[in-house]
């Protein structure tokens, strides 16, 4: 895998050698030229249809931008949304919609055959689907104006630290830092880089890699066992899941610094959250707003009435549990979240002022109930999913080895999250700036429990696949 291979430190180190050197322009080509190897490193063929759809894009916003006719400016509009839609209907959910089409003649007598479809799923591409979506939307609306540098807009779409799990980059965010020259490399974002990439690397390596074969074997015996290892095991993939994607986005935003670019956090404590609500305000943030602009907003969000509200967060969530797979059980992932989104809802206009202990509580409901619904999103079936939450509240079922190391790596990962949170706001800004080397030694020490703990797990990121 190659951000866990030396040939990707590699790749990085003559990538950021050459950059520095070269002016704007030549630092735009170089970040091109590397992003497109990137992503045709996996497979060439896929780098193909990244530039189709970019170009198509680019040319539909260009002429929006420049068309006077509403009616023409709408139609290159759905000629975009559609054609970037196709291509990630394509290749994401070809086979998922022929399974459901045979599956209902065959509800009616009709013995169908499906066709076998040996379709590769470019990696990554509903993130740079949904960034490319976002730009032709804002062209559209007139909130942004069409780039005419077909380069510029390229390297928006496959900038390779986080081409292929994101941050959902907004155009408006991300453009203007690949048009303008970016400030030169000082010691203060090349620390707070590494840092970031230090820090990304733990929580995958150290954490997420280490929890995986817990949550795979709690999840692969789901049907012999239950109580606490189902349980422990639940709270192993809800830390690996966790430490993985915010590990890849630590990483993205790391080597972004490095290179001058400043990438969305993309998760601030998520499972501190003390309602659903303020989860999904922590959680996969590129997303959860891209889902509120791009989707919610725009079915009415919540200026048509409760129960139109309650449709609109139904609809968005049901749709962004499609977004992650082709599976019915990523469907029910997305519909739960809607329900609990929208039952908090209701109860908001009734509630009492928080308390303390009562953020507690509220916390400790809503990270219980995430978990329920992390089931549907790691079972391969229904099957699985119902054995895995029927096991959890069966302890008689069976018997098998508690993951009592489980806590220890949940407390870990909060510990290093919480630090890096303070240092952020700056609570810290005091002890690091005085004891300087207090910082280097921890980010030293991170960096060789990296190396130590990643000779022996290699687990590919979870949103690659998506």
């Amino acid at each position: 895998m190659l951000f866990h291979s030396l040939e990707f430190l590699v790749f990085f180190a003559l990538v950021f050698v050459l950059y520095q050197r070269l002016p704007h322009r030549g630092q735009n080509w170089m970040l091109l030229v590397a992003s497109l190897f990137f992503y045709g490193y996996w497979n060439s063929k896929i780098l193909l249809v990244l530039m189709a759809a970019a170009s198509i894009d680019y040319v539909c916003a260009l002429a929006m931008d420049r068309a006077q006719s509403e009616r023409t400016r709408r139609t290159l509009l759905t000629v975009s949304l559609v054609s970037s839609l196709a291509v990630l209907c394509f290749f994401k959910y070809a086979n998922f919609f022929l399974d459901n089409f045979v599956d209902v003649l065959r509800l009616f007598g009709v013995e169908a055959v499906r066709p076998a479809l040996h379709i590769l799923l470019p990696v990554g591409i509903s993130f740079h689907t949904f960034q490319a979506m976002s730009y032709a939307v804002d062209v559209y609306r007139r909130e942004l104006p069409a780039v005419r540098h077909y380069p510029d807009y390229l390297l928006y779409i496959s900038f390779f630290p986080q081409l292929v799990a994101g941050p959902i980059e907004r155009a408006a965010r991300l453009l203007p830092q690949v048009q303008r020259p970016r400030p030169p490399l000082n010691l203060g974002r090349c620390v707070e880089g590494v840092k970031l990439l230090a820090v990304g690397y733990t929580q995958k390596v150290a954490f997420a890699d280490v929890l995986a074969p817990i949550a795979d074997d709690a999840f692969a015996h789901a049907h012999t066992r239950g109580g606490w290892p189902l349980l422990f095991g639940l709270y192993a993939f809800a830390f690996q899941i966790y430490c993985d994607f915010s590990g890849y986005s630590n990483i993205a935003r790391g080597l972004a610094r490095l290179l001058g670019f400043e990438l969305m956090r993309n998760f601030a404590q998520p499972y501190l959250a003390t309602n659903i609500t303020d989860f999904w305000r922590r959680w996969h943030i590129s997303l959860s707003t891209w889902l509120r602009d791009y989707l919610y907003i725009p079915l009415g969000g919540n200026r048509k009435g409760r129960a139109r509200t309650y449709v609109n967060l139904m609809l968005t969530m049901l749709l962004g549990g499609l977004w992650h797979g082709a599976s019915w059980t990523f469907v029910v992932w997305g519909g739960l979240h809607g329900v609990c989104l929208a039952v908090h809802k209701a109860w908001l206009d009734r509630r009492a002022p928080t308390t303390r202990a009562g953020g507690l509580l509220g916390a400790l409901v809503t990270f219980h109930l995430v978990c329920l619904a992390w089931i549907f999103f790691r079972a391969e079936s229904f099957a699985d999913a119902r054995a895995f939450l029927t096991g959890i509240f069966a302890p008689a079922r069976g018997a098998g080895p508690i993951p009592w190391e489980v806590p220890l790596y949940m407390a870990a990962a909060l510990g290093l999250d919480f630090l890096l949170e303070r240092r952020g706001r700056g609570r810290l800004s005091h002890l690091v700036s005085r004891h300087w080397a207090l910082e280097t030694a921890f980010v030293a020490f991170l960096i060789v429990l990296v190396v130590f703990v990643g000779e022996n797990h290699v687990v590919p990121f979870i949103y690659f696949q998506f």
